[in-house]
């Protein structure tokens, strides 16, 4: 008869009452996970962006660690997402704030180099058995030194056989250049001060407080502590935690990618480091 539905057109409507009164919920769980997920993205965005500095490298006293261009200039092809508010610790990679005669004139800079030793470390630098020079440091609480084991040198043949130098400063009584091993003892060792410790017949620094010895891992052509001296922790901007490598040379799709895989990567080793503890 005119007027009366069907049973299929019945269960059709309460299908759609059944759709109304159900899709809101379901809605509103999308919702609420898009907002969580959402708020921890501007969470960790705005951390991110108030903890980390992004900073292109220059100079090759990091190679091999950070790249430089094939035709050996000093452009470098890595940036790098400095930690400002993390302490260093040895062998972190870090930025120090230090000055540079540049066309006469004092100029400050932005160095990048590896932490070696921190206060209260015995650290020196010798000729082992091998004949190469390597470095020899006795942490605090420890009985003995050791020589470190650094696998991120470029080239301890080069180091020792071509090395370290600085070209401005000669060596008159022997007419020669006066390396930077040299000039390491010259700096630390010869005063024989309060810092100054002998161990055998091995003389070493003592690292004073606040303060940290830092090297390059290309020690052949690195200005770092062994003529610069020691940097106090005031002047280490920050620790270098993420490398994005050939961030210079890389196209904006490009670098998008790079900054991304590298701070995804960055994060997943903590993860996987924080769960191997």
């Amino acid at each position: 008869m005119f007027g009366t539905k069907s049973r299929k057109e019945k269960r059709g409507e309460e299908f759609i009452e059944r759709s109304v009164r159900k899709y809101p919920r379901v809605l509103f769980w999308i919702f609420l996970v898009y907002f969580l997920l959402f708020a921890s993205y501007m969470i960790w965005y705005f951390y991110f962006i108030s903890t980390y500095t992004l900073s292109s490298v220059d100079g090759i006293s990091m190679q091999n660690t950070l790249n430089t261009e094939a035709d050996g200039s000093n452009d470098c092809y890595d940036w790098v997402y400095v930690n400002n508010n993390k302490q260093p610790e040895r062998f972190d990679i870090v930025t120090i704030s230090a000055q540079q005669l540049v066309d006469g004139e004092l100029t400050d800079v932005s160095l990048i180099k590896r932490v070696i030793a921190l206060e209260g470390d015995l650290v020196t630098i010798k000729k082992a058995e091998d004949g190469y020079f390597h470095v020899y440091v006795q942490r605090q609480g420890e009985l003995a030194p050791t020589r470190l084991d650094e696998d991120y040198v470029k080239s301890y043949q080069e180091w020792t056989e071509g090395g370290s130098f600085s070209s401005t400063v000669v060596d008159a009584s022997e007419g020669s250049v006066v390396t930077y091993e040299r000039t390491f003892y010259q700096t630390f060792l010869s005063s024989k001060d309060e810092n100054v410790i002998k161990i055998g017949d091995t003389w070493f620094y003592q690292v004073p407080e606040n303060s940290v010895f830092y090297l390059g891992d290309n020690r052949a052509f690195s200005s770092d502590s062994r003529v610069r001296g020691v940097a106090s922790l005031d002047d280490v901007e920050g620790v270098a935690e993420i490398i994005l490598k050939d961030a210079q040379i890389a196209t904006d799709a490009q670098l998008l990618w790079i900054k991304t895989s590298s701070i995804c990567g960055y994060y997943w080793n903590e993860i996987e480091n924080a769960f191997a503890r």
